[in-house]
């Protein structure tokens, strides 16, 4: 019977890898009922999906679906929360928010996460909601290229209005060479 849940919880799980647009891995220990809930609530508001899982077949299914290794995320008690798009960075900061209510001793931190189809473990899973969104960093890259090109074209508007300028004083100073003088 086992076997057969197994089968069922994998199969689940591997569809919703393959759905994901990425995902972000939770490790929990000592969680109370009340701040899972809380947790699971704000998700569930903001449009992810929060499982708990197996870690063997969290592992196998990520292996298959996704072919990424998440094995050194997947210690203890596990979850995952599916994103839609790539929006496990915007649920890593929900969760960091989520869990300003503990003074110490948090119950859940980030262990992993699937972002543009790369895995992130260890250390480097902890920055996730420090990361920058696709949004801003389009923004940035678009700042970037926009601001050389806003100098570069002011630049050459200085240069044209200067030749105006210019073109404009030589003319005024013929009109007032060629007015005869009265007398």
């Amino acid at each position: 019977m086992a076997n057969i849940v197994n089968e069922i919880l994998y199969r689940e799980l591997e569809r919703d890898i393959r759905a994901m647009g990425s995902c972000l891995l939770l490790e929990f220990d000592k969680l109370s009922v009340e701040h899972d809930t809380g947790l699971r609530r704000k998700l569930r508001e903001a449009g992810f999906d929060y499982r708990v899982v197996k870690n063997r077949l969290a592992s196998k299914a990520m292996r298959q679906a996704a072919n990424v290794d998440i094995t050194p995320a997947l210690k203890g008690k596990c979850g995952i929360i599916f994103a839609h798009e790539a929006r496990a960075i915007e649920a890593a900061k929900l969760v960091r928010d989520a869990l300003k209510v503990f003074k110490k001793d948090v119950p859940v931190r980030v262990v992993g996460g699937v972002i543009e189809g790369e895995a992130i473990v260890g250390a480097a899973a902890q920055t996730i909601a420090d990361m920058p969104d696709r949004n801003t960093v389009n923004a940035q890259l678009a700042g970037a290229i926009a601001g050389p090109a806003r100098k570069l074209a002011s630049m050459v508007a200085a240069l044209q209005s200067g030749l105006a300028r210019c073109v404009q004083a030589r003319v005024d100073q013929g009109t007032k060479s060629e007015v005869p003088a009265a007398g």
